[in-house]
């Protein structure tokens, strides 16, 4: 049977490709078989990159990456509250906010790497 994964994660997957990383880091960072993300990156390396393409790409981009910036803030708020910190195990505190704070950073990082290089951003 085959597995299933979220837009989400197919989200990360492709903005972590079209950041630089390889094929063979994503499979391993996000756990999915190398197959399946070279099938994804065949599909990401597909998209236009015509300017407009690549800035609309961006945008949405650092949409995402302002939104899991947010996201962690408000994590960190909750983190402060020290009994519903107790009722958690801290293995699903750890992947909470370990996972999101991960994937953020990479891109970020990616996106630091483009301006570097001083090229157009993929992002």
């Amino acid at each position: 049977m085959a597995r299933e994964y979220t837009d989400e994660t197919k989200g990360a997957v492709m903005a972590a490709l079209l950041a630089g990383q390889s094929v063979s880091s994503v499979a391993r960072d996000y756990e999915i078989p190398k197959g399946t993300v070279a099938y994804w990156n065949a599909t990401v390396q597909r998209i236009p990159t015509q300017k407009g393409d690549v800035a609309d790409i961006g945008e949405q981009l650092l949409a995402y990456v302002r939104a899991a910036l947010d996201t962690l803030r408000k994590q960190m708020s909750v983190f402060g509250d020290e009994t519903w910190l107790k009722r958690q195990t801290a293995s699903e505190v750890a992947v909470l906010h370990g996972v999101l704070a991960d994937k953020t950073i990479r891109l970020l990082e990616g996106l630091a790497d483009n301006a570097a290089d001083d090229q157009e951003p993929v992002l």
